[in-house]
């Protein structure tokens, strides 16, 4: 899968969210079990998980590295 068959879609897998975005499944995995972490879809006829690509995106737009050092820090 590329990046035009992206365009396309509105869901993936926890294995195609650790392809095309590096979040291992098996971290996703952990997220549902202990209710936390990005929103998911449970499909109602294969109960497979699937994960919203907007919803993915805005979840990695949000994370700000801590170890960052600003013109504040002192030391």
């Amino acid at each position: 899968m590329n990046k035009v068959d992206l365009d396309n879609r509105i869901y993936l897998t926890p294995k195609e969210v650790e392809t095309f975005f590096g979040i291992k499944a098996a971290t996703l995995r952990r997220q549902r079990w202990g209710d936390y972490g990005m929103p998911y879809h449970k499909h109602q006829i294969t109960n497979k998980i699937l994960y919203r690509i907007e919803d993915v995106e805005n979840n990695l737009k949000r994370i700000i590295p801590t170890n960052k050092k600003g013109k504040n820090n002192v030391g």
